[in-house]
């Protein structure tokens, strides 16, 4: 199956009404720093707090009655959890999510909080997903991808769709990079609508899956490990249909970003921009920061793609990189 704009249009309006049209907020801090429009798209607005009620949503209504009667149940780093999980509770779906030992307290909370089953299996995101895989036929529950399932990747691209109506003079895009379903749909949609525009993919450096299987040209294992982009990590599967081959296809550069770097542009956000964000919504920030040079086009727009973080660890950020 192809996904093209259209299935993006369809997502927008399948949405709409549960997804919020988040703002486009104008930067000053790092207009004034780059000498370039810099806006950041505040996808830590949604209900759940991140981008990934998006494809969720889309993903959920358009199951069959009989698909949301057995229960669904998916893998997730935390905020595709807490997207099914608030999908879940809205449609009265029974729901299980699939965590690995690496999804941090806070996240594990947010979808407990929303009364969803959260199952701890293994010690990575490959892990996660093989015990959501089994349990899914173990129970006859209907199985959702995180990222590799055009109605996820339909749904995140809506994000772009806004972006360009606000702002069409958008030449540059840099967005979060982990299995690719967001950066997916966003190139897609994006590309399609403004063939020249520039989209830039951020991860961090250690075991950033998406960007070195680019570079290889194919699907690569990576070792997950901890990373204040905790959003960011893990492997993608060999098995994967749709993500790689629209990265490869779309994706004008990737870019990698240091723990420091993405540590300082989360203090950042929080004392100049007044915003909390997790470290993956920051890895694009910290790219701008500190590559703005390297950038082509004077209108920059970096999704922000969630506020999933404990506050004390932003707190400690702020602490480490602005206020001694």
């Amino acid at each position: 199956m192809e996904i093209t704009l259209n299935d993006v249009i369809k997502a927008s309006n399948t949405i709409e009404g549960i997804v919020n049209h988040t703002p486009l907020k104008l930067s000053q801090t790092l207009t004034e720093a780059t000498s370039k429009n810099v806006w950041l798209k505040l996808e830590n607005m949604q209900p759940t707090g991140a981008f990934k009620l998006r494809g969720a949503a889309n993903a959920i209504l358009n199951l069959s009655d009989a698909d949301r009667r057995k229960g669904i149940i998916t893998m997730s780093t935390g905020n595709h959890g807490k997207a099914v999980a608030y999908m879940a509770k809205l449609l009265n779906i029974p729901a299980v999510i699939c965590v690995s030992e690496l999804v941090p307290e806070v996240k594990l909370k947010g979808m407990r909080d929303l009364g969803v089953e959260v199952v701890v299996t293994g010690k990575d995101q490959e892990q996660a997903d093989e015990g959501s895989l089994r349990l899914a036929s173990e129970r006859g529950l209907t199985y959702i991808s995180a990222f590799d399932d055009p109605m996820v990747i339909a749904g995140q691209g809506t994000i772009a769709l806004e972006i360009l109506k606000e702002r069409p003079d958008t030449d540059t895009i840099v967005v979060p990079l982990s299995g690719g379903g967001l950066m997916s749909g966003v190139a897609m949609a994006a590309k399609s609508i403004k063939p020249d525009i520039n989209i830039i993919g951020v991860s961090m450096e250690h075991g950033a899956a998406m960007h070195l299987s680019i570079k290889a040209g194919e699907i690569v294992p990576v070792d997950e490990s901890y990373s204040l982009a905790d959003a960011l990590t893990g492997c993608i599967p060999t098995n994967n249909r749709y993500t790689f081959n629209m990265c490869s296809k779309y994706v004008d550069s990737t870019h990698l970003v240091s723990e420091d770097q993405i540590g300082r542009a989360v203090a950042h956000a929080f004392c100049k921009e007044r915003l909390v964000l997790e470290g993956g919504a920051c890895a694009p920030i910290a790219y701008v920061q500190n590559s703005y040079a390297n950038i082509k086009g004077s209108n920059i727009a970096i999704i922000c793609s969630g506020d999933n973080i404990d506050i004390n660890k932003t707190i400690n950020l702020y602490n480490k990189y602005y206020n001694n």
